[in-house]
């Protein structure tokens, strides 16, 4: 029985399969899993595909939840990736269908002049080349995934995702101002006065104008009248109007309304008074006759 080495079953493979894979589709994002964009915040993996001289800019999804690997977090979100035959998907060939597989037939690992080079970055931190395979490294919830194809250049100077690896601040809605909105007035029953502003000592605010029941401050003085205009009149008070002691600001007394300032009770005891005087003078009359015969 003839033993073939390694590498003849490889090229045997990849004769094989070489047909198989020219005739391959393209690949394309399989939108049920993941989502486009950044991941909104510290949960799941950021995934960062930068083609670079392949043509076709850049590529941002998010992988949610946690990763068990770099691996799963390109397939959690949704990019479509292939491996090489010899290795399988443990070496990263071709992401999105690029390179073309006329340009690169994925039988073994590419040549460091045409590869994905594999990064890894903290929110809001620096991309860094990954010392580890894509399937031996479990990415921390929160941080971000990077690929980028290296053209032409070096192991040494491969270049990063041409993406910051930094997680958008989403701002918070504007607050809106309502100016119709009234404003706050103290409570007159919560704080024992009524809600408007007290007058200062010596002024009457309109709505407290003696004889002025309706609360208008538009009253006018009366005929002779002097002062600041809030002559006060012969009619009742409005109810809390202060006390008229007839002085302090210019007020006139009325000379028609002094009949009506005498007490009731004094006009009770000067009758009383008058009564028993006449009566005693009355008494003394009816002596005087019964003394005197001729009266």
């Amino acid at each position: 029985m003839t033993r073939r080495s390694p590498l003849a079953t490889v090229a045997l493979l990849a004769a094989i399969a070489g047909p198989l894979i020219v005739a391959a589709p393209a690949a394309a994002i399989d939108t049920s899993k993941g989502s486009s964009g950044y991941c909104p915040d510290g949960t799941g993996v950021t995934v960062v595909i930068d083609f670079q001289g392949l043509g076709g800019g850049t590529i941002i999804r998010c992988a949610p939840g946690d990763q068990s690997t770099g691996l799963t977090a390109l397939k959690s979100a949704g990019v479509q990736i292939a491996g090489t035959i010899r290795w399988g998907e443990g070496f990263i060939c071709r992401i999105e269908g690029k390179p073309t597989v006329a340009a690169e037939r994925c039988v073994d690992t590419p040549p460091t002049s045409a590869y994905w080079s594999y990064w890894h970055a903290p929110n809001g931190g620096s991309w860094t080349y990954s010392d580890k395979g894509v399937a031996n490294r479990k990415p921390p919830q929160g941080s971000f995934e990077g690929w980028s194809f290296s053209l032409n250049r070096s192991a040494s100077d491969a270049p990063v995702p041409g993406v910051s690896p930094v997680r958008p601040v989403l701002a918070p809605p504007p607050t809106v101002q309502d100016d119709d909105t009234p404003q706050a007035r103290p409570d007159a029953t919560a704080t024992g006065q009524p809600a408007t502003s007290r007058p200062a000592d010596g002024e009457m605010p309109g709505s407290m104008l003696p004889g002025d029941p309706s609360g208008s401050s538009s009253a006018q003085p009366s005929d002779g009248g002097s002062g600041s205009g809030s002559a006060r009149t012969t009619g009742a008070a409005a109810p809390g109007a202060p006390a008229d002691t007839g002085g302090g600001n210019g007020a006139v007394d009325d000379p028609r309304s002094a009949a009506h300032d005498v007490p009731i009770g004094t006009l009770a005891g000067l009758t009383g008074i008058g009564l028993v005087a006449i009566g005693g003078l009355l008494a003394v009359r009816r002596r005087h006759r019964a003394g005197d015969p001729e009266g």
